[in-house]
């Protein structure tokens, strides 16, 4: 978001301001951070499209968090892990397929239909959901759903979920960025900044900081984090809220491997290579401009330069002593490091 922009009043220049302000969404009033411009030279205020998106996305945000209604990308892998399409999903839902199809476009449903929504990620009751909507499938495609279902059951007893060892939460809401913890994204964002970043520097040390302000650089431009992931303030900066099982885990994956390195002081020092390639198509364009923003900030910065820079944040100013974690509600949209 451009800090300055010409004046749509008169031929000045407007200053980007931010203020703490409450906003009513469906007669409930949230605390957001209201973006606008003000002009320089005729002192008036407006706003743009892209600062009513950051606005009122964080009150849309707040409502789905304390209504627990899913947010477009749980909708989406809800129906992906079951393998049905849009159409049939909606009709086992018992909705319309355009409302169901606005939802995963980022339409916000009622609580209620949230609630049914949400219910169908648990595969057992999906199941039972399935049943009910027989007439809608032919004899192969039910039972053919079925089986798929039945293997996702299977799938999910045996498997522990990964963000119960990585995350502090699952559930999107502000210490999240409002976004479900995604394995995917964090491996491939350690991958490029190891590939991009000065090899003397890839330690925990400087990853645990590009990680923390990837994601509150996200959250500060689009309302959202990258990864899913919390941090908490401790006395090198903010950093993952369970990072060394980060490590372990993306390591045991063969994602990333740790070296051992001496130092000029004869001490040793772990750093981190890979030889997996980055996967893009991850990503959104509005993610891989903030994955750039990071990279040519950043890529050359030294572990404790990078530390020093993350203890002027305001979060970690305010929670370090506490070893309290940070929101990103609260905190992204002071971010000064970058």
């Amino acid at each position: 978001m451009n800090q300055l922009i010409e004046c749509a009043y008169c031929d000045g220049k407007a200053q980007l301001q931010k203020e703490n302000r409450a906003l009513t969404y469906r007669k409930e009033d949230f605390k957001i951070v209201q973006h606008f411009y003000t002009c320089e030279s005729c002192y008036e205020e407006f706003t743009t499209t892209e600062t009513d998106t950051i606005t009122l996305l964080q009150a849309h945000n707040q409502y789905r968090a304390k209504h627990h209604i899913p947010f477009p990308e749980e909708i989406i892998s809800t129906r992906d892990k079951y393998g049905l399409s849009a159409k049939k999903m909606s009709e086992v839902l018992g909705l319309g397929i355009n409302g169901y199809s606005n939802y995963e476009k980022g339409e916000i449903p009622k609580p209620a239909m949230g609630n049914l929504i949400a219910m169908a990620n648990n595969p057992e009751v999906f199941k039972n959901m399935l049943g009910k909507s027989k007439d809608y499938f032919s004899k192969g495609q039910f039972e053919k759903a079925i089986r798929d279902v039945n293997h996702v059951i299977i799938v999910e007893k045996k498997s522990r979920p990964f963000y119960v060892r990585l995350n502090q939460y699952n559930e999107p809401n502000t210490l999240t960025g409002f976004k479900k913890p995604n394995k995917k994204k964090i491996a491939n964002l350690l991958v490029t900044f190891i590939n991009n970043c000065s090899s003397d520097f890839n330690d925990k040390l400087k990853l645990n900081k590009l990680l923390f302000y990837a994601d509150f650089v996200s959250y500060k431009l689009f309302g959202y984090s990258i990864t899913g992931l919390s941090y908490r303030a401790i006395d090198y900066g903010p950093v993952p809220t369970f990072y060394d099982n980060i490590y372990t885990y993306f390591e045991n994956e063969h994602i990333i491997t740790s070296k051992w390195i001496k130092g000029s002081n004869g001490a040793g020092k772990e750093t981190f290579i890979t030889e997996t390639k980055f996967d893009r198509n991850l990503f959104t364009e509005q993610e891989k401009l903030v994955i750039n923003i990071i990279l040519k900030t950043f890529k050359n910065i030294s572990s404790w330069d990078l530390v020093d820079l993350s203890h002027e944040e305001q979060g970690w100013i305010d929670l370090y002593k506490e070893k309290k974690i940070l929101s990103y509600q609260q905190y992204a949209f002071d971010l000064i490091g970058a």
